[in-house]
């Protein structure tokens, strides 16, 4: 298992490092907002046992590469709408904005949560 905040940083440094604007705690927290959104619907494999998981989950959560795969569209949306703040509030100082705005992005996210609750179900095969 990979640790959250491995995944933030290698998501900050590695994948878009150009393109990132926020600094490294904000990405650390989108993550740590998606992954508690997940964790709503499907228990964590690092949390097994504990209650309430939302509590616990931080940045040394370990998270497994199936759960990232379900994570990861989620925390990229977002970043994306957390970029979009930044710059929609850098609109006064003359910063003009590019991208989507954080409504656009904000109508993506709710579609995506709604189909949370059906892609994070998981009930193990039993045979008799």
């Amino acid at each position: 298992m990979t640790k959250l905040a491995d995944l933030a940083k290698s998501f900050a440094e590695d994948e878009r490092p150009a393109g990132n604007l926020l600094d490294d705690e904000s990405v650390l927290a989108q993550a740590i907002a998606a992954t508690r959104f997940y964790a709503g619907f499907a228990a964590l494999r690092d949390h097994e046992g504990k209650e309430p998981p939302e509590q616990s989950i931080e940045g040394d959560t370990g998270i497994t590469t199936s759960e990232w795969a379900l994570i990861r569209p989620l925390f990229l949306l977002y970043m994306e709408r957390e970029t979009a703040l930044q710059l929609e509030a850098s609109r006064g100082m003359g910063a003009d904005p590019f991208g989507r705005s954080s409504s656009e992005v904000a109508i993506e996210i709710t579609q995506l949560e709604s189909e949370m609750p059906r892609k994070a179900f998981y009930q193990p095969i039993i045979t008799i």
